[in-house]
Formats: structure tokens, sequence, C-alpha cells
């Protein structure tokens, strides 16, 4: 077909339909730019043509010029407003432009005007999955499937709905339905690893990942997934290696910084870890000023200057790098800390001199920083640096009081956590079934306190009449986050906990605790080692295999059994 087309415009070189055909072609054939310059030869012939100008957008998408792909998008939906196919790719350019709320409008009336276009319903489900909208992207999934059951692009991206609610093994069943309608699917393949990691399937996992890079060697989030599993098969030098690549391949990739670094800390290497994380962290756009324009703090002279301090990552990583601000204000910093004024009460313990904020008013700033981006800035290189004053957090007396009347002083009690949050990806492999904590419970003297909230609490039901779990009534349910935790661990004799929050909490107060970590833990306990550089409270016990959460427990029952007879004889009771 090429040839007779060519063989045309050598007769006339003018002949618009010829130039647009060669420019399809190429589109086809992914020469994005040599039909570029054929399409714009034939809208320089006809540049009200509605074919030409969509194929055009199209490459342009594909070229990664969605702007202006956008606009010929639009130019062509003036010319002919009812083509459900013109709306449906305006609605991609959009979306990949992050104007969601216009793309979702875009691809509604695609799917209004075509009510059978399976493609606009399955775009339609990317996007409602990209805005966290998982059910909704579900139904528009169902409705392509619904007209055309071999829709490879709608199985996936029903997985991907499945997979955001997380019904793993139903997102699972529609990644391999998928690639059973298309073995050669790298996308499919690499979504597919992305379930098996997070059911723990991990080998199963590194193959899927491999198949995508196999059939895509330049897949960069199929090679940062295959470093994320190679991690945690304890690879860490081929682990490393796919995040270079993943960079390499789509440089300011964030999400490979960010396990990049993750992997460094991990390691111990914190100059690499925080400069790679400071790499993708303060951006313009990841601005905590709200828009305000205030410049990020990156080392100047703070002496007489103001600065804003923040943290997106929750209260956990809060309450760890709180112990930084000292050294702002050693260096001269008038310090304000913006967040949630739940967190007040307990971070208002820290010192008259930091204030505290929970919006922007209009007040000026010297400065801005995230407390994540601290340690780079204060050249924090050696773990030895990490050490604070220990505690560096109080509890009010009065809350302790109250706490401690709830416990049998006659007691070796034990705070016990055992899960957190299951929505986020984070938690995986770290949250323990609250039965594996029964060896404690069978230790002579010892009472098993329940500090967990929201979610897990269904596990003490039905526990073996060994394991007797006290329950707190009226325990951190008002607006201050973590205060009713912090004065009850100021009265227990120690907290034994999956890898959550209140770690920090007891941590950073000075309390005892003992932290269950798996084989390849979250990067701030390191490797290889039992106590802990950030809180000289801590005692890490470590899976010997992934999953095995019966050896650490009993390695804590068996420690116990030393620690508790002695504790309980200086009390008399």
């Amino acid at each position: 077909a090429m040839s007779s087309y060519n063989q045309a415009l050598r007769h006339r070189p003018a002949l618009y339909q010829a130039h647009n055909a060669i420019g399809s072609i190429h589109l086809k054939l992914g020469r994005h730019d040599a039909a570029l310059s054929t399409l714009e030869l034939a809208l320089l012939i006809e540049p009200r043509q509605v074919e030409a100008l969509n194929s055009r957008g199209l490459v342009l998408h594909a070229l990664g010029r969605f702007n202006e792909a956008l606009v010929d998008f639009d130019r062509a939906i003036a010319l002919d407003p009812e083509l459900a196919l013109l709306h449906n790719n305006r609605g991609l350019a959009l979306q990949e432009l992050g104007r969601l709320e216009p793309a979702q409008a875009s691809y509604d009336r695609a799917v209004e005007l075509d009510p059978i276009s399976t493609d606009a319903w399955s775009n339609r489900a990317s996007l409602l999955t990209q805005m966290h909208r998982f059910q909704d992207a579900a139904d528009s999934c169902m409705r392509a499937l619904s007209i055309d059951e071999s829709h490879v692009a709608a199985q996936n991206n029903l997985g991907i709905a499945l997979h955001g609610q997380q019904r793993i093994a139903a997102a699972l069943s529609s990644y391999e339905q998928a690639l059973a309608l298309d073995p050669t699917f790298a996308q499919a393949w690499n979504n597919r690893g992305n379930a098996l990691h997070d059911l723990q399937r991990m080998e199963d996992a590194l193959s899927s990942f491999e198949h995508a890079i196999k059939l895509q060697p330049n897949h960069a989030e199929a090679v940062n997934n295959r470093g994320m599993v190679r991690q945690d098969l304890m690879q860490l030098d081929a682990a490393r290696a796919d995040y270079d690549r993943a960079i390499e391949l789509r440089p300011g990739y964030v999400e490979a910084y960010q396990r990049r670094a993750a992997l460094s800390l991990l390691q111990g290497r914190l100059a690499e870890g925080w400069a790679d994380y400071e790499a993708t962290h303060a951006r313009p756009q990841n601005s905590l000023a709200g828009g305000q324009a205030i410049p990020f703090w990156q080392g100047q002279d703070l002496r007489g200057k103001s600065v804003l301090l923040s943290e997106p990552n929750g209260l956990g990583d809060t309450l760890q790098f709180f112990r930084f601000v000292p050294r702002l204000l050693e260096l001269g910093a008038r310090v304000t800390f913006l967040g949630p004024r739940s967190t007040f009460s307990i971070l208002g313990t820290f010192s008259p001199r930091v204030g505290f904020i929970d919006r922007i008013d209009g007040a000026g700033f010297d400065y801005q920083c995230w407390l994540w981006s601290l340690p780079h800035y204060l050249h924090i290189h050696a773990a030895d640096q990490l050490a604070a004053d220990i505690p560096y957090l109080h509890v009010e007396a009065t809350r302790v009081h109250r706490w401690a009347s709830v416990l049998d002083a006659r007691r070796f009690n034990i705070g016990i956590c055992w899960q957190g949050n299951p929505g986020r990806k984070i938690d995986a492999g770290r949250s323990v079934p609250l039965r594996e904590f029964e060896p404690l419970a069978r230790v002579p003297g010892v009472r098993l306190v329940s500090l967990q909230k929201q979610f897990g609490l269904d596990q003490l039901q039905g526990l073996p009449e060994s394991m007797d779990v006290q329950q707190l009534d009226d325990f951190d349910e008002g607006p201050d986050a973590f205060v009713d935790s912090a004065a009850l661990l100021q009265s227990l004799d120690l907290l034994v906990t999956a890898d959550t929050s209140i770690t920090h909490v007891a941590g950073a107060t000075g309390r005892p605790v003992w932290l269950a970590l798996n084989t390849v833990p979250d990067w701030r306990w390191m490797l290889g080692r039992s106590d802990s550089p950030w809180y000289r409270t801590v005692h890490l016990f470590r899976q010997p295999r992934m999953g095995d959460w019966s050896s650490v427990f009993h390695d804590m029952a068996d420690s116990l059994q030393l620690l508790v007879p002695g504790r309980l004889a200086v009390r008399g009771a």
C-alpha cells in the first residue's frame, strides 16, 4: 500500500489522501517521526481534515507532546463534535496532562455518543482508577467486557481496579485472563507481578516481571518492580542495578529514586539515600506552603531566619524526624511546624521554641523544608549521627496516672500492636497475625494489653484460652493522636509490636520496645543488627526466613522467661 501511495504522489505531490494514508501507516508501525512529518504535509494541503488532525494528535500523544495533541483533538472536535473517537482521544491527552476532571468529561461524552465504544469504556476505567474511584472503574470495565469479552485492555484495567480495592486474588485472575487473550501484553505481565508480590509469591512475581522485560526491555516500571522483588529476596546488588536501570530508562522516575533511596538507607548508606530521596522530594510541585513562593531550605544560613516544616508521610515519620529540629534551633532558626491539629498535643511537648499551625494564613516564612529533607542538608551521613536525647517527647502526668490505674501492677504488662493499615502497600509483610503472640502470653506473670486501633481488632475474637488480652475502653478516642498510647506506655513494662507508628511513640518517649520485623524490613531498621540507631530503647527481632513469625515470637518468649521473674520479684509480686 505504501508504494502505491508514493507512486500516486509522484504524479500528484499535493494529493491529501495519499499523505494522510502514508502518515496513518507510519503511525500504525510506530514510526512516529515519519508519521508526523507526513501528516503535517497532509494538513498543509487540507487543514480542516478531521481524520488527519486526529492522526496527528495520536502521533503527538505517542511522542509525549500532550498539549499539542490536545490542540489537534480540540480542532477536530470543533469540526465534528459528534464523533466519539475524538472525545476519547481528547480524554487520553487530558489524562496525561493530569487534568482528570476534564478527562472524565471527555470519556463520558465519548460513551454517550457511542455506548458500545469498548476503548472509551476501558480508558474511562483507567482514569477512574487513577482517581481512586475503584468501584466505578470496575463497573466501566464490566461495561466494556459486556460488549466484547475479549477486550484485553478492559480485562487488564479490571485487574487494576480490583487491585485498588485490595481484591488481590480477583485482580490476579483478571490479569491472567488478559494474558490468555494476549500473551505479549507486557503491561499485564507487570501488573500480574505486582499482584503476586502482594500475595507474597515472590518467585512467581519475579518470573512475571522477567516476562514483561523480555517482551519490552525498556519497560521502566517492570524493571523497577523487578528490583523491588529482588530486594525482598535479599538480592540487594541486583535490586540496586534494576533501580539504576529504571532511572536510566525514565529520568526523573520518582518511584525508582524512592526505592533506591530506601535500599541505600537499609544498607546504612545514608548520604546516598538522603540524596536520592531529595532528588524527587524538594520540587516546586511538592511545596508544603500551599503555592506560596517560599524557597526551600537547602543548607543556607539560618541565623534569624524563620523555617516552616512539615511531613507528608504520616505521624510515625513525623515523630522520628522531629529529632533533627534541635539542630535547626542551634543554627539560629525560628521553627514552625505545619500539620494536623491532632498531632499538636504530643509534638507540643518537644520544645516551647517550636510553633505549630494547621494552615498557612499568610504569615511569611524565610524558608520551607520537609522534615524528611533535614538529614540531607544537615549532613547526617553515619548511623551514630542519628541518635537523639531520649526522651524528646513527653507525656502529661495526670494522663499517665489515669492509665496506670487500669493495669494490674502484680503482672508484667506488655502492650501489643499487631497490624498497620492494610490499605497501604507498605504494610504488606509487616503485620503479624495476633495468634503469633501466644508464646508471650504463656510466660508466667505476663499480661498482654491491646494497643491496637481500628485495623485488626476482629482478630481478638476466638483466641485460644491461653491468650488473655486486656482490652481498654475509650482508648485514644479523643481528637489528639496517640496521647493515651503515650501515657499508657509509661506504665507498661514493655511494648511488643509489628512495625507501626506506635514504635515511634514509644521510642521518642524512651519506653522499651521489642519490634518484630520481617526478613527485609523497612529501611529505617537497617540490616544485621538487633539495636536501632534511631531509638536506644528499641530491640529488634528479625524473621530468620520470609514469613516465619513463629521463630520471632518464640525467641521473644525465651527472653521473657529470663526477664519477667526478676522484674516481678523486685515488685514483690
